[in-house]
């Protein structure tokens, strides 16, 4: 198995830790730049995005909630959807949110515009940040130990984007539960070697 990912890529990651959490060797990961057109990832995946894996056979499966749909169907156990199934849906999609808003603001600015934050669209999409962040604080996800739930994973991504591409942001917020959320994640080895760098 191959996976094709980016140093920075909040999708990528969150496909990463759930492979990780699954018990998945993640030593088969090729860092690609996907604004290069890496050639590598173009014959995998033709939109160029990360994630992508090749499974045994050079099957490519792209998109990190199909992938961990793959992963849920292929290796039941332990279950990444664990919990009240609605609750755990419903915290991780508002996390996803939060996390399309600001991969939004940054590939924008990166390939686009470097004020589009300012405009009328990033500064919805900043809305969405600010919003979806103060939701997740005031009712983080549950983690007691063990193999964190989607919830628990795409909200501590989310975060550590924030942390990454919006760290002098004026308008960052604090999140002191988040935060303690993710301490409790971090030393897990799927969260530590999968933390985004520049």
């Amino acid at each position: 198995m191959r996976i094709l990912t980016n140093t920075t890529s909040p999708y990528a990651r969150i496909a990463r830790i759930a492979l990780g959490e699954k018990g998945f060797d993640l030593s088969g990961t090729e860092i690609v730049n996907p604004w290069a057109d890496d050639p590598a990832l173009l014959k995998l995946n033709s939109a160029a995005r990360v994630p992508t894996l090749a499974t045994g056979e050079g099957l490519p499966l792209t998109e990190s909630l199909l992938i961990l749909l793959w992963l849920e169907k292929k290796v039941p156990e332990p279950s990444l959807l664990a919990g009240p199934l609605d609750r755990t849906i419903s915290l991780a999609g508002r996390a996803m949110g939060v996390v399309d808003a600001m991969a939004n603001i940054v590939t924008n600015t990166m390939q686009v515009d470097p004020g589009f934050g300012e405009h009328r669209v990033g500064l919805r999409r900043r809305r969405t940040i600010l919003d979806g962040f103060r939701a997740l604080e005031a009712d983080p996800p549950a983690y007691d130990g063990g193999t964190p739930d989607v919830a628990v994973i795409v909200t501590i991504v989310a975060l550590d984007y924030l942390r990454l591409r919006f760290r002098d942001a004026p308008w960052a917020p604090a999140l002191p539960r988040l935060d303690a959320l993710r301490a409790k994640v971090a030393e897990r080895p799927a969260f530590e070697t999968t933390a985004p760098y520049i």
